[in-house]
């Protein structure tokens, strides 16, 4: 009996020394911080913040100082359904923080709930701030019962701002609320989305409108509004502004024509002359023909690339038009066909009987194929127009991303699709064959030489990382540092001047911007007499904090030029001036 009593004492002191272990998995805490998770077994997870008196932590957007707290999830899809109200403080009158204090709490949806991972990325503060970060594996937190889960949750709903949607207007950036209150609060949930200095808000009896001024080509697409003792949460949507999307399109279409005089079609418009003088005898229904084949091979490469864009984007990639070149295999295959390419020109080598046979039978396709070929070589590089309707189309639906580049690839295929319409004005500005077309090819193929040569050393700098910027590169006249947006945020407080350069070494627009608008005397000058600090984005290989920063600008393609002065910034001109710098 002595030994049953024991037995039965040790099973449960286990019990209750191991039950607070269990009840604790669902918690954890920094020095001033405690969140506690609960599940309901399927997709919903609350998260209970708890603070230490004196202490906060902030909201999604923090206000003019501090860091959003930023929820995260491995293994599985995580959306933040709501959050509690924050508190709004001013601070010495002049600049206002969301915070809160005590008690918050998140609400999540998960679409894999039993393999997630979610991390608490936050800032706690009172006179000093510490960056803190806690993970949950949520295979080892038990499901709530469903008395404990709706009475948490009832409590949680009580802090969560009412969800409401409003539509907008993209041409004026303004919302209507049926409201009488008249303390009205419009803050995004979001940092850096509008310009905080331009919201207006005017009442009426039983209504209150809000305007304001986006940050380049961004939209607000969720704001909280506080009104006295109500809060809402708005989801803005936007009304269909057709004339807009009509003008992006035909700003995408002046674009594409613009594009053929970049430095980045240079090297393809060897080949393009090369087969027109080939062919410049042809009747007039197989110039339409190879002209429909040509613009066929544009847009088939266009979309192609568009796709790839579209789904590498939804997947949660940060990739930007140009892509394709940021692969060391892609580069160097590309290389290697150049070289073939100009080699075959030279007449140096010449393919089987076979390939040649194939290669007459298949003759209808080669324009085709230039125009396939064409686009890939050239598109990473944007032009006047294009920059700005590709910002703007992949802010958009993907019917609107599709009819931007749609008429990119147009304008692209236009003037060269009406030269193949007409080889009868060429006929007569040639002369008749003779030696002079072998001196002409000659002299054609030294483009695809340089391009064989070009790619090949981007791909040498591609595999050995010789692109990226050295302790030995800060020693040169101009101190370059490689792209930083904490730095670039610190120096901007502090209203310095800064310029960034977002380039590649495969962008030949951007290398032809370093010699005639970087590398001179004008802007050394201006740089040192400004103390201009100097940063590059280098996206010669992918590089996903580079293209977020290139997106956040409204821009998905390079090269862009960003210049910062007295706190604000400006995107400057493709070809910029140092007048558009001193503005």
């Amino acid at each position: 009996m002595k030994h049953l009593c024991w037995i039965i004492f040790a099973v449960w002191s286990c019990i209750f020394t191991a039950y607070p272990c269990l009840a604790q998995n669902n918690l954890q805490s920094t020095d001033n911080t405690t969140i506690e998770l609960f599940h309901n077994g399927k997709n919903e997870v609350l998260a209970k913040f708890t603070l230490k008196p004196d202490w906060h932590i902030y909201w999604s957007n923090p206000g003019e100082i501090g860091l959003p707290t930023v929820v995260k999830a491995q293994n599985s899809d995580i959306v933040v359904i709501n959050q509690s109200v924050p508190q709004i403080r001013n601070i010495y009158e002049v600049m206002s923080e969301y915070v809160y204090e005590n008690t918050a709490y998140f609400e999540l949806k998960l679409d894999n709930l039993q393999q997630a991972e979610i991390s608490f990325d936050f800032v706690e503060c009172n006179e000093v701030c510490k960056p803190e970060k806690l993970i949950f594996n949520m295979a080892e937190l038990p499901a709530a019962d469903d008395k404990l889960w709706q009475e948490i949750k009832n409590i949680a709903t009580a802090t969560f701002p009412q969800k409401i949607e409003l539509i907008g207007s993209p041409e004026q950036n303004e919302i209507e609320l049926d409201t009488s209150a008249e303390d009205v609060k419009f803050i995004p949930t979001s940092q850096d989305v509008i310009d905080d200095e331009t919201v207006e808000i005017s009442q009426d009896k039983n209504n209150v409108k809000v305007k304001w001024k986006p940050l380049e080509t961004k939209q607000l697409k969720q704001a909280l509004i506080v009104a006295d003792d109500k809060a809402y949460l708005a989801d803005i949507n936007y009304r269909q502004d057709y004339l807009a999307i009509i003008y992006v399109i035909v700003l995408a279409f002046l674009g594409g024509i613009i594009l053929n005089a970049m430095p980045c079609v240079f090297p393809i418009l060897s080949l393009k002359i090369f087969t027109l003088i080939k062919q410049r005898k042809r009747n007039k229904v197989q110039a339409r023909i190879n002209a429909l084949l040509y613009t066929l091979g544009v847009l088939t490469s266009f979309l192609l690339l568009t796709i790839c864009l579209i789904g590498l984007k939804n997947s949660g990639e940060a990739v930007g038009w140009g892509f394709q070149l940021q692969s060391n295999w892609f580069v160097g295959t590309l290389a290697a066909v150049f070289l073939i390419l100009f080699l075959y020109m030279m007449e140096w080598i010449r393919f089987p009987n076979f390939a040649n046979r194939f290669i007459h039978k298949a003759a209808g396709f080669n324009d085709f194929t230039t125009g396939f070929f064409a686009v890939l070589v050239a598109s990473p590089c944007t032009g006047p127009f294009m920059g700005a309707a590709i910002g703007y189309a992949f802010m958009r639906s993907n019917v609107e991303v599709f009819a931007v580049f749609t008429a990119l690839a147009l304008g692209y295929a236009l003037p060269y699709a009406l030269i193949e319409m007409y080889p009868q004005a060429l006929s007569r500005m040639l002369p008749r064959p003779g030696k002079w077309m072998r001196n002409v090819k000659v002299i054609l193929s030294i483009p695809v030489l340089l391009t064989a040569v070009w790619l090949g050393s981007v791909w040498y700098s591609q595999v050995t990382d010789s692109y990226l910027i050295t302790d030995n590169d800060k020693n040169t006249e101009l101190n370059w540092q490689p792209f930083e947006p904490e730095k670039i945020a610190e120096l901007n407080e502090k209203n310095e001047n800064i310029f960034i350069d977002f380039t590649a070494d495969w962008c030949l627009t951007c290398k032809f911007n370093e010699k005639i608008l970087i590398n001179t005397t004008r802007f050394r000058n201006f740089v040192k007499q400004n103390k201009v600090h100097l940063f590059v984005a280098d996206l010669t290989e992918n590089n996903e904090a580079y293209h977020q920063a290139l997106s956040e600008y409204g821009r998905d393609g390079i090269p862009v030029y960003i210049y910062y002065s007295g706190g604000k910034y400006k995107i400057l001109p493709l070809f910029f001036r140092i007048s558009d710098m001193e503005k």
